[in-house]
């Protein structure tokens, strides 16, 4: 087998396995600065909060911007260039991704995006289209709350982000969640300190069943990005801890449920029992 054709069968498998990844991420529910939404198998939606509301200034280190109604500094923006959207030119010399020089679109318009963005948040669509054979990102809504100050043309509204977790993506081996944490960096005042904080309210709301289920597909997930994910990241430590409280919860719940089941064997075996003493007394 020829280098190019290993190097194409290595390509497609890490396509495959992020689309695989995508599906996972769009399952999963109950983080506190971001939600997932799947629509089909190589597009995600994802709501990032705007301002976090719990916030505190001596609770959260600096962030991005000063406020959250004065848009993003551009000298503070993690990014070498002042524009947040990839220019049509840069799309063009893209061309390892196995697109033309039409450039980077969505497979639909930014105008005919039927999703609605929850308040207080921006929509975005992360993709990974076969024709690209690389992720991409696009904002959905709000477009003016991310790049109004850097001098970039918004009203460019389907060119895709320029983020450090999918440019050479090929050769950066960027996963899912790094995309995900870049976004919630990028776009929520103050920068989180973990972009995986976890809601716990929302498990705690759930009915028993769903909640063992919930807690245990989230733990899989923060597990995966505590195995296979950057250990420098200033969030690393932080998802162990998340992890930890949430298998704590996923088990309080099996707990639970094991005691639920026993009490209804007893119900049964006390009814069965009265049946027996009624059929008894019936017979003498």
């Amino acid at each position: 087998m020829s280098s190019s054709t290993k190097e194409q069968t290595r390509g497609g498998k890490r396509i495959q396995e992020f689309l695989a990844d995508l599906v996972v991420l769009g399952s999963l529910q109950g983080f506190r600065y971001f939600q997932p939404w799947l629509r089909g198998r190589e597009e995600l939606l994802l709501t990032v909060v705007n301002e976090d509301s719990s916030w505190r200034s001596a609770s959260f280190p600096g962030s991005l911007v000063s406020s959250p109604d004065e848009g993003f500094g551009v000298a503070e923006l993690p990014y070498a260039e002042q524009s947040l959207l990839t220019s049509l030119r840069s799309q063009k010399r893209m061309s390892g991704c196995g697109h033309t020089d039409a450039g980077l679109p969505p497979a639909s318009p930014c105008d005919r995006e039927i999703a609605l963005p929850e308040l207080n948040c921006t929509l975005f669509l992360l993709a990974c289209y076969a024709k690209y054979q690389c992720p991409f990102v696009w904002i959905r809504s709000n477009h003016e709350h991310l790049i109004k100050a850097t001098g970039g043309d918004w009203a460019c509204k389907d060119s895709p982000l320029k983020l450090n977790s999918t440019q050479d993506w090929h050769q950066n081996g960027g996963q899912i969640w790094e995309i995900v944490a870049e976004l919630v960096e990028l776009c929520t005042w103050p920068t989180p300190s973990n972009p995986f904080t976890l809601d716990i309210q929302y498990f705690e709301s759930l009915p028993l069943i769903e909640r063992f289920l919930a807690t245990g597909a989230v733990a899989d997930f923060l597990q995966r990005i505590v195995i296979h994910g950057d250990r420098e990241k200033l969030y690393y430590t932080k998802v162990l801890d998340e992890l930890e409280t949430l298998n704590r919860f996923h088990v309080k719940a099996l707990h639970e449920m094991q005691k639920q089941k026993l009490r209804v064997v007893e119900a049964e075996a006390d009814n069965e029992e009265a049946m027996d003493s009624s059929l008894s007394n019936d017979a003498a």
